[in-house]
């Protein structure tokens, strides 16, 4: 059983703590579960049989809120979509898709606040961390457009960049804005590479304390960061990615 599996009982005493700050000011994972929920709720279309709603959530936090779930924000989304979809089923809704759920940084926001946005975005079934290069992925048809790749909002602050040196996509430009950025050939990527060589799901950049570390996610054909095939690794400024065909130099301004 999750830790959002219900909003009411005993679960603030497994969570309680998390995200407390120097301040004594803070929120709680429980309240990301009730703003999705609300979220959800505020954005249902109605069709002619069932009620659709969101299956994407970006989730923005303050800073030093992000610096308090970092070590484990991985798992922190995987309970928050099992949440979105446990709570869609107590309500009738049918999802869009596959729920996914993203944090991203916003210094904009004063600590102790969050912001939820949501989209439509059909996608197959099954949990996000299940797909496979082998699975046989649909063409995806979005019911409103999703952000820019690796974009988390106008006004996030850059944490580097991927400068692409060589590949189908050479001359391109990636700025990394977010907590957690999926890299690949699937459109729903964050960044998404035209590179065949490259996995749907090839690698994933996660930030803790304005660093990157990237992951390979069991692609086909490997990460290598400047010449070694890695499994995780932290990026230093100037390293250089090889994804597929795709060469790439991880920029820090």
């Amino acid at each position: 059983m999750g830790w959002f599996t219900g909003l009411e009982g005993n679960l603030e005493k497994y969570i309680e703590g998390f995200f407390k700050n120097k301040t004594g000011m803070g929120i709680q994972p429980v309240e990301i579960a009730k703003k999705i929920a609300r979220e959800m709720r505020d954005h249902r279309r109605v069709s002619i049989s069932k009620v659709y709603v969101p299956n994407q959530y970006t989730v923005h936090l303050h800073p030093s809120e992000w610096e308090n779930i970092a070590s484990f924000s991985s798992l922190l989304a995987k309970e928050l979509q099992e949440y979105a979809r446990q709570k869609a089923v107590e309500k009738k809704y049918t999802l869009a898709g596959t729920p996914l759920v993203k944090f991203v940084l916003d210094e904009e926001l004063e600590a102790g606040n969050i912001k939820v946005e949501s989209v439509f975005s059909e996608t197959n079934t099954g949990e996000e961390s299940s797909f496979t290069e082998e699975d046989n992925i649909e063409h995806t048809q979005r019911f409103m457009p999703v952000k820019d790749n690796a974009g988390t909002g106008t006004g996030a602050k850059i944490y580097g960049r991927l400068q692409v040196n060589d590949g189908p996509d050479k001359g391109k430009a990636f700025e990394l804005k977010a907590v957690s950025i999926v890299i690949g050939r699937r459109e729903d990527c964050d960044i998404v590479f035209q590179d065949t060589s490259i996995s749907r799901r090839h690698a994933r950049l996660e930030l803790h304390r304005s660093r990157y570390t990237v992951s390979d996610l069991e692609s086909t054909n490997g990460t290598m960061v400047n010449g070694v095939r890695i499994g995780k690794k932290v990026l230093e400024p100037g390293d250089v990615l090889v994804l597929g065909a795709t060469i790439c130099t991880f920029k820090v301004d």
